[in-house]
């Protein structure tokens, strides 16, 4: 394969150079860190879906709860 560039525009690079978080070594991590409270991570843990066993917990919970009242 060829080193040889592909373009002389705005991506100007040559054909085996690493694009995104595809290159070895560490990330560049220049961005400003995220600010959030403790209400925002709060809000968005209820907003997650269920793990699979709490989800399971909770279907078994219905079951034995519609068994119990005689509906289903």
């Amino acid at each position: 394969m060829s080193d040889k560039k592909l373009t002389d525009g705005l991506n100007d690079r040559p054909r085996n150079a690493p694009i995104g978080q595809s290159a070895e070594g560490f990330p560049d991590d220049s961005a400003q860190p995220v600010e959030t409270d403790e209400m925002m991570v709060e809000a968005t843990k209820r907003k997650l879906p269920d793990t699979p066993r709490e989800k399971l917990l909770k279907e078994l919970e219905q079951q034995h709860d519609a068994s119990r009242l005689g509906s289903e």
